[in-house]
């Protein structure tokens, strides 16, 4: 039996493709730009921002100033209307980025997403196959658009070649879609020309191209979207470009076939015991808050396995002082994340009654020691508060430090390191007085932490400039230094922060 495209379906084309291209359109930012330069006479230097910082240059010479005095700005206001637009341009991209992110999730078909490296990786896949499939088709843009689960809408997903806010826009209707439609029929279609009096019909999601390409996106052999490849000439494509098209959608649906497996491989892990005791430890955390008049306090937890060995906490006693708890288990795997526990449970039960922060500790050494034979070695930092008047004390056993940190420095509050709780019968913290005046930071943290800054970036430092910049959770601040680096050792720190 031998199918047969009806005449209104039928591609037809022309043999001497025009050569002439269609103009590029700006981009806002770039119309931004030279609306900036030409209201305000300066203009922006690219250099400066790939810098980090923001350098104006004339954008007319003195006599074309003077001539036009209307358009003369002060050096002063457009360096400071052009690192306001660059503020709004920098969370204008990292919108963007959180929404390709979020694109990618959703194109992986799966309820939930391991981490955020595994969007990440699912759109470099995606983004090599787009360049291959124009570098193969000699076109300049290209575009993933995937059906909705009621298969009725076509969402874009990725581009490469096109204007930033394509993610922006709203869905398309699959209904009227012919372009879409006939690729699914026949898995390819080309057409060329995109300017041609009824070109409407083949509703081409992007505009200012002279032809294109769509191929049909399949999974288990059931379409799911199509890919688009533009070019901004008009030309003819032959069978070679009808074939990269169509291997490049072939390759884009294993990809996502596979993508949603691997989530769905997270998903089923997530009811193993290690993710339970994981969610169970996460869900037990306090929330950083205003824990009194006037004082702040934050935690930070961070581990490179399923489970941690740390954790914080935070309260204020019966007598009416604040206190702060930093403590990690000497070994990293699940034993140590259940020595952890056991001595949080310790420490929630000796803090009802009158104690001086070292007695504390021998406390909860005593509990890990009468509790098994086995060796439950914890580092503990414990810190006692007057909110009244920022006078504090504090016990450490173990490997666990302490500064205090406001906007012209910082010095040490606890350097010195013992043995950890439990290595012995009788416990000998270090133990060290203090005075945290308005404005100032108590940070106890770990070697995780610590190992994270290096050379002059030290923490101290990294907390002062915190302090610095009048930060109210400047704890936050320090993480968002590091928060690209890769999680070695695991990391944890407490923070009370006087206003």
């Amino acid at each position: 039996m031998t199918k047969t495209i009806p005449d209104y379906l039928r591609l037809h084309g022309h043999n001497e493709p025009a050569t002439a291209s269609i103009p590029k359109q700006k981009t806002p930012l770039e119309a931004f730009w030279q609306s900036y330069a030409e209201v305000t006479g300066w203009r922006i230097d690219q250099k400066s921002i790939d810098r980090g910082e923001i350098a104006i240059l004339p954008a007319v010479n003195l006599q074309t100033a003077e001539m036009n005095p209307e358009i003369a700005v002060s050096k002063i206001a457009a360096t400071r209307l052009a690192e306001s637009a660059n503020r709004l341009a920098g969370e204008v991209k990292r919108n963007r980025e959180k929404l390709r992110l979020q694109e990618m999730e959703l194109a992986s078909r799966a309820p939930i997403l391991g981490a955020e490296v595994d969007q990440q990786t699912l759109y470099s896949r995606l983004d090599a196959v787009l360049t291959r499939a124009l570098s193969g088709t000699g076109s300049q843009a290209a575009a993933i658009y995937l059906l909705d689960e009621d298969t009725q809408q076509l969402h874009c997903r990725l581009t490469q070649g096109l204007p930033e806010d394509c993610l922006e826009k709203p869905p398309r209707s699959l209904r009227g879609s012919r372009g879409d439609l006939q690729a699914m029929v026949d898995r390819v279609v080309a057409i060329t020309d995109l300017q041609a009096q009824d070109a409407e019909t083949w509703s081409s999601p992007e505009d200012g191209f002279a032809s294109a390409i769509c191929a049909t996106i399949e999974s288990d052999g059931i379409p799911i979207g199509t890919l688009w490849i533009f070019a901004e000439k008009q030309k003819s494509f032959g069978v070679a470009e009808r074939t990269v098209a169509e291997l490049s959608a072939s390759e884009i649906g294993e990809r996502l076939k596979q993508a949603s497996a691997e989530k769905q491989s997270v998903h089923e892990l997530r009811h193993e015991p290690a993710q339970e005791l994981a969610q169970w430890q996460f869900e037990s955390l306090p929330v950083g808050s205003l824990v009194a008049s006037g004082w702040r306090v934050d935690g930070l937890l961070e581990s490179p396995r399923p489970w941690a060995t740390g954790w914080h906490l935070w309260d204020i006693l019966p007598d009416g002082t604040l206190m702060v708890v930093l403590a990690e288990a000497v070994d990293d795997s699940v034993k140590g994340a259940m020595t952890a526990a056991l001595a949080r449970a310790a420490l929630t039960a000796h803090t009802s009654y009158r104690h001086k922060p070292n007695e504390l500790l021998q406390r909860v050494s005593d509990t890990l020691w009468q509790s098994s034979t086995a060796e439950q070695l914890l580092s503990m930092l414990y810190a006692r508060i007057d909110p009244f008047t920022g006078e504090g004390e504090l016990a450490a056993a173990g490997s666990l430090q302490a500064v205090i940190a406001n906007r012209y420095g910082s010095r040490s509050a606890c350097t010195a390191s013992s043995e950890p709780l439990n290595a012995s019968i009788e416990v000998d913290p270090v133990t060290e007085s203090f005075q945290l005046q308005p404005g100032e930071t108590l940070m106890a943290f770990t070697n995780g932490l610590a190992e994270s800054f290096s050379g002059s970036n030290s923490l101290s430092h990294a907390l002062q400039d915190a302090m610095a910049a009048k930060d109210l959770n400047p704890l936050a601040r320090v993480r968002r230094q590091i928060a690209k680096d890769e999680l070695v050792l695991e990391r944890g720190a407490v923070t009370l922060f006087r206003e």
